[in-house]
């Protein structure tokens, strides 16, 4: 999982890591690492590739509390250490077999913090409104078919989405959709939908420049699965603006706006990618 923008507010990572401290560790099945100490087992549909056949797998958390302070390193089950367990939601209330990834969103109008979660199926959006009580608001499903990894990053209060769905491209969703609570939970549409690749493993935003950085699209995407650059200053008009693929297929990457001491780049935007 990728850190959130080191700019933002302290306090906005303390409620969302403090709020879903469990829901991550439930949610998060398709861990990188599944046999680390503390770990649970993962669960995960074993046709990911394929639509859900509408039964989600059984989820090993079910029963456990929704709460539990962070007392001799232990959360509930879970290890801690100086975060506390304040709700949860199992992956039987998001509709779904596995979960992967997750990101927030704090609403600038309202304040209302949301924790954008990946799932095999879609990105559910959840309200943190109440820490105790989080509350699904709804779910985007997949741009075609099921994926074990999703990734979500957000910028102008839109979230960008991508999968290892062959086909799927980048969904761009509106997130002031949300403050529209009605009927919940409810199935939304994408506000729009970028199509110049297909699979993708992670997207990196540089929000000084506006511009999405997509890797991991495979060897025979554009730029052979290395960075694939996305104008998104309009965020509901994503536009290509080209890409690097010499150095071949990079895993993640970060990208920052140098700021010196090397005067002659100051502005410029440097990529660093993990590559392979």
């Amino acid at each position: 999982m990728n850190l959130p923008y080191s700019y933002r507010p302290f306090r906005y990572y303390t409620s969302i890591l403090s709020v879903l401290f469990g829901l991550l560790l439930i949610t998060a099945c398709s861990s990188d690492d599944p046999a680390a100490p503390g770990a649970l087992p993962p669960v995960q549909n074993p046709d990911s590739g394929s639509p859900d056949p509408g039964n989600p797998d059984p989820d090993p958390t079910d029963g456990l509390s929704d709460s539990a302070p962070c007392e001799n390193g232990l959360a509930g089950p879970y290890p801690c250490s100086g975060f506390d367990l304040l709700g949860r939601l199992d992956l039987g209330e998001l509709s779904a077999g596995s979960a992967n990834d997750i990101w927030g969103w704090a609403d600038p109008q309202t304040g209302i913090e949301y924790a954008l979660v990946g799932l095999n199926n879609g990105t559910a959006f959840i309200s943190l409104e109440d820490p105790e009580a989080p509350a699904l608001i709804g779910t985007l499903p997949t741009a075609t078919v099921n994926s074990p990894w999703r990734d979500i990053k957000v910028y102008q209060d839109h979230a960008f989405i991508v999968a290892e769905s062959g086909g799927h491209g980048m969904q761009v969703f509106d997130l002031t959709q949300l403050r529209d609570r009605g009927t919940t939970p409810r199935t939304f549409s994408a506000t729009a939908n970028y199509t110049g690749f297909g699979n993708a493993h992670n997207i990196v935003i540089n929000e000084d420049s506006g511009f999405a950085y997509v890797v991991g699209t495979g060897a025979s995407a554009p730029f052979n699965g290395g960075a694939h650059f996305i104008d998104i200053s309009n965020p509901a008009s994503p536009q290509a603006a080209g890409g690097y693929g010499t150095s071949g297929y990079t895993h993640d990457a970060q990208v920052v706006t140098y700021q010196g001491p090397d005067a002659d780049y100051n502005g410029s935007e440097i990529f660093i990618g993990s590559n392979e």
